[in-house]
């Protein structure tokens, strides 16, 4: 499942703060974050889920657009295996297909007159 990610330089950017101070953040490990690429100097990348946990839930959903309920889901599945996300998707799926099914069986039987009504001869 695909999270965003932010760089150093993009949550300086929002916090008013230089890139560097957020690297030292993470090399603090105040900040997790992923080491990606950069041979000469490590390059980073901050997940939304890492940013809600450093700045807290509110202010990262008001500062970065983080939705709350995105990121509670984010962390409840990161807690369990591909298998077991995979697992939860279908039983959702298919309770709110019994859903879509049971509206639709609700719903009263059209009589002739509404047949023709909908559908006049021409």
């Amino acid at each position: 499942m695909g999270q965003t990610v932010f760089t150093p330089a993009e949550v300086a950017a929002v916090l008013r703060v230089t890139p560097e101070t957020i690297r030292r953040r993470i090399m603090a490990g105040d900040l997790r974050a992923l080491e990606v690429g950069g041979k000469e100097r490590k390059q980073y990348r901050i997940t939304a889920t890492d940013l809600a946990d450093w700045l807290g839930l509110e202010r990262a959903s008001q500062l970065f657009g983080i939705g709350a309920g995105l990121l509670a889901l984010e962390r409840a599945l990161a807690e369990h295996t591909g298998e077991e996300v995979e697992v939860a998707v279908a039983e959702a799926v298919q309770a709110v297909r019994s859903q879509q099914h049971s509206q639709r069986d609700a719903l009263p039987a059209l009589t002739q007159a509404d047949i023709q009504k909908r559908f006049p001869k021409t």
